[in-house]
C-alpha cells in the first residue's frame, strides 16, 4: 500500500539485465498449475520451507537491480511505484494486474530457491485475531513490543534477524527493522470482514472514470478493494508523492495495511504541531509509523500473503463478473489495458493490464478455485 509517499523519479535500478531464468511469463503445460493455498492450511514444514525461502531471497543478489538483494528489488520496486513520474501501482486501475505479475515475480523467485514452495495467502477477513496462525513464530513472528518502540523481537524476522536497508525517501525516522502495532492505530482498529468482502465482490464494474483514488464506489471494484473512500483531491507533491485527500474510513486492502502497521495519518489527517508542511506528514512521539503503513512496506513479509489474498479476490471477482477490465484508454499512463507497466518494461518484460486477467497464462490459481 505504502500510505506515506516517495519520488519514484529516484528508482536506478531498471537498466540491469535480466538474466535467463529470472523471469517468464510463459504458458504453463497442461495440468501444472501451481496451487497457492491458504497458509493457515500449512504443515509446520510447509511454512518452514516459506519461511526459509523469504529469508534466502535476502541474501539472493538480485537477477535485476546490481548490489542489492532480490528480496530487496521487490521493496524498491514498490516504494518507487508511488513516484509522481509513475504513479505506477496504486490509486488507478492497475493497482490489481501491477501487484499480480508482482507477487507472480516474487513466487518465481521463492521457487528459484524452492521448487515445492507456493506463495500463501492470508484470509484477514476470516483469521482475523492477533494470535491468528500468521503472527506465531513460525510464520511471520507476533506483534510488536511495547517495551522496543513496537519492534518485531519475535519469529524469523525479528530485530537483528531481517534488516531494512530500502526506506521511505521521506522516512525521518530510517527504522532499520520491522515494526508493528496491531489493530491499536486510530484510523484501523479491525480488519474488513466477509459482508465486507462480499460486498466489494457484488460491485459489476472494475473501474470508472476519473480512474483514480476518486473513481465512485458503487460503480469501481477496484477503488472498493483498494479502500479509499471520499476522496475530494487527488494530487501528487514533488516531494511526497502520489497521494490524495480523503476524508472517509481507511477501508479493505488500505485497512490491512494500517491495522498491521498500527498507526499512520496522512497530511490531512495530523495535527498542526505534528506537521513540518502541508504535504510531508511526521509522526509525532506518540504515533507509531509501522513498517506495513510505508511506501517500503514490502519491508515486512506479511506484505506478499495480503496481497495473495487481494489477488485471490480479483479472481473471484473475475469468476463472477468475467475477465472484464476497465480503462481501454483515456486513462493514466500504465493503467489502460494495453499499456505496459513499470517497472517490468525495464526488466525486458513487456506486461500490460490485459496480460494478467487470467492467472493460469501465468501458472497458478487459488485453492478456492481448484
Amino acid at each position: 500500500m505504502g500510505m506515506a509517499a516517495a519520488l519514484g523519479t529516484r528508482f536506478a535500478g531498471g537498466g540491469a539485465a535480466q538474466t535467463p531464468a529470472a523471469t517468464s511469463l510463459a504458458t504453463p503445460a497442461a495440468g501444472a498449475l501451481n496451487v497457492r493455498p491458504n497458509g493457515a492450511t500449512l504443515s509446520a514444514e510447509q511454512k518452514l520451507a516459506y519461511v526459509n525461502a523469504v529469508r534466502a531471497l535476502k541474501l539472493k543478489p538480485s537477477p535485476w537491480v546490481p548490489s542489492i538483494s532480490t528480496y530487496d528489488t521487490f521493496v524498491l520496486w514498490h516504494r518507487d511505484a508511488f513516484g509522481c513520474a509513475l504513479t505506477a501501482a496504486h490509486m488507478g486501475p492497475a493497482f490489481f494486474p501491477w501487484h499480480r505479475m508482482y507477487l507472480h515475480l516474487f513466487e518465481q523467485q521463492l521457487q528459484s530457491v524452492d521448487p515445492n514452495v507456493s506463495l500463501p495467502y492470508w484470509d484477514w477477513s476470516v483469521d482475523n485475531a492477533t494470535d491468528s496462525w500468521i503472527w506465531q513464530d513460525d510464520v511471520m513472528g507476533g506483534d510488536g513490543s511495547d517495551a522496543d518502540d513496537e519492534a518485531v523481537i519475535s519469529g524469523p524476522f525479528r530485530k537483528g534477524e531481517w534488516d531494512l536497508t530500502i526506506l521511505d525517501y521521506n522516512d525521518t525516522h530510517q527504522t532499520p527493522w520491522i515494526t508493528r502495532d496491531l489493530g491499536m492505530g486510530g484510523l484501523a482498529p479491525d480488519l474488513p470482514t466477509p459482508e465486507q468482502v462480499e460486498a466489494a465482490l457484488a460491485i459489476e464494474t472494475y473501474d470508472s472514470a476519473p480512474w483514480s483514488a476518486s473513481s465512485p464506489i458503487a460503480q469501481s471494484f477496484r477503488n472498493t478493494m483498494e479502500g479509499w473512500r471520499d476522496c475530494v483531491e487527488d494530487m501528487c507533491d514533488p516531494v511526497a508523492g502520489s497521494g490524495t485527500v480523503c476524508t472517509g474510513e481507511h477501508l479493505m486492502h488500505n485497512r490491512v495495511h494500517l491495522w498491521v502497521s498500527g498507526e499512520f495519518a496522512f497530511a490531512h489527517e495530523m495535527p498542526e504541531e505534528a506537521m513540518v508542511d502541508q504535504a510531508t506528514p511526521v509522526a509525532g512521539e506518540d504515533m507509531v509509523l509501522g513498517t506495513m503503513a510505508a511506501n517500503s512496506s514490502p519491508n515486512d513479509p506479511v506484505f506478499f500473503q495480503h496481497h495473495a489474498n487481494i489477488d485471490r479476490l480479483w479472481s473471484a471477482w473475475m469468476q463472477r463478473h468475467g475477465q472484464q477490465y476497465l480503462p481501454e484508454t483515456g486513462g493514466p499512463v500504465g493503467h489502460n489495458i494495453d499499456d505496459p507497466m513499470w517497472p517490468y518494461h525495464q526488466i525486458d518484460l513487456e506486461v500490460t493490464p490485459r496480460m494478467m486477467l487470467d492467472s493460469r497464462s501465468l501458472g497458478y490459481i487459488y485453492d478456492t478455485e481448484a
